[in-house]
């Protein structure tokens, strides 16, 4: 009981972002669980953490500054600047356009919500956004609907299981950045094991939408530079061999720059200001993540708690199995009552990075399982933004959506099989599917 008493700051700062969302959305507001920043709604929970610590004023600000300044925050406040900064350039010089056009320049007429699955599902591993990538084709899902390709409801809850895909394999999503330095996992290890998974998910996924496709519908083609793909694909091909994420991300925002200069005859300077507007558009999470990091240093020792309860709670002989169970329905009631899968993360990274290490847990297992069941519920709540911003497109109600995001559901079910079936003391990837 000592221990929940203790953790009040944090569920103050879930009662008012996510409280305040649920206000927002009696009012009939646009959004509305984006009226009050999270990194607005944390500092009440910081000022109480504060009055409520035990320990003297000077080491009370020693903690937060030890936790808003541990290594693994910073180096993911980084990774988030230089993603922001990647993404801003590559949109700046048509790169993202050109990757949406040439995906739709080759689906099948007659496969359309396969191919609008794939198609986001591409473009969001690309970009790293779910969010860029639901603004990008939105118009295109509304369009294709109003031809007879495909109801509305089934279009925009494909896109959503699209972009979902992307949003937790990308290497610049910010799931993919926050689960990874929040268990100190290894990036490559990270996205093989999450692949193998959404893989699957995906080809059930797409087994599903053959059987539910429309008849054929004619396709307008659009132009698409190969020249401008590249650094999507450069920045692909360095992920792959296992080349350190700073590397990645700096190699291609380099890259992307010379593309720009090259086929838009443009500058230095107008590459600078696209890294600037990344690192302005990626500020928000960034001081939010700092503000975590510091409330985490004040409630470090209630974490570490928190955490032997929970795993007392487990069966004796559920070992890494039961503790992978509990990782993952932990991070799920963090995004649902966030509706946040970024935060949702970043909140229980320590205690999901305790649990494992008491259990062992390996930190790439870890980090898929925080990224999968984070995106999983993000996609299938009906506050959930992504949700909100394609129903708000599309002028549908959440409820007509939520049910046929098929991809996450799948997701779900093959994530729960891997920690069911697969052989705990095996460093194989996925022992069941033998």
């Amino acid at each position: 009981m000592n221990v929940v008493f203790s953790l009040i700051p944090l569920l103050l700062f879930v009662t008012i972002f996510f409280g305040s969302g649920v206000i927002f959305s009696i009012l009939g507001s646009e959004n509305a669980f984006d009226k009050v920043s999270p990194a607005l709604a944390i500092i009440p929970s910081i000022l109480l953490a504060l009055l409520m610590s035990k320990v003297n004023g000077k080491k009370k600000i020693t903690l937060f500054l030890k936790g808003l300044s541990n290594e693994n925050v910073i180096g993911m406040c980084a990774i988030f600047l230089l993603a922001g900064a990647l993404s801003s350039v590559t949109k700046g010089i048509g790169s993202a356009d050109s990757a949406v056009n040439f995906a739709l320049s080759v689906i099948p007429s007659d496969l359309l919500l396969i191919g609008i699955f794939i198609t986001s599902a591409l473009i969001s591993t690309a970009i790293g956004t779910s969010m860029g990538t639901i603004s990008a084709l939105g118009a295109i899902i509304c369009e294709l609907s109003s031809q007879g390709a495909f109801s509305l409801p089934i279009g925009a809850a494909t896109l959503i299981g699209g972009a979902t895909f992307g949003d937790n394999l990308s290497i610049i999503s910010d799931t993919t950045i926050a689960s990874v330095s929040s268990q100190s996992a290894n990036l490559k290890d990270k996205l093989k094991l999450n692949s193998c998974i959404a893989l699957i998910a995906a080809i059930v996924t797409i087994v599903i939408l053959f059987f539910i496709s429309s008849p054929e519908v004619s396709l307008e083609s659009k132009s698409y530079s190969y020249l401008l793909l590249f650094p999507y694909v450069f920045m692909i091909i360095l992920a792959v061999l296992g080349i350190n994420v700073f590397v990645v991300l700096i190699s291609s925002i380099i890259v992307a720059c010379l593309i720009g200069i090259i086929s838009h005859n443009g500058s230095l300077i107008l590459c600078l200001q696209d890294v600037l507007r990344g690192f302005y558009e990626m500020s928000g999470i960034v001081i939010l993540s700092m503000l975590i990091g510091g409330l985490s240093g004040l409630l470090n020792k209630e974490i570490c708690l928190l955490a032997d309860k929970l795993v007392s709670l487990l069966p004796k002989n559920s070992g890494r199995r039961g503790a992978e169970f509990l990782i993952a329905a932990i991070v799920s009631l963090f995004d649902i009552l966030l509706a946040n899968n970024v935060i949702a993360i970043i909140f229980s990274g320590d205690l999901v990075k305790d649990i494992s290490k008491k259990h062992g847990v390996k930190p790439h297992v870890s980090a898929v399982l925080l990224d999968i069941f984070s995106c999983i519920f993000q996609g299938i709540i009906p506050y959930g933004a992504q949700v909100l911003l394609i129903c708000a497109i599309a002028k549908i109600s959440p409820f007509e959506v939520i049910g046929q995001v098929y991809y996450c559901y799948v997701l779900g079910i093959i994530s729960l099989l891997y920690i069911c079936f697969r052989c705990p003391k095996s460093n194989k990837t996925l022992d069941f599917i033998k």
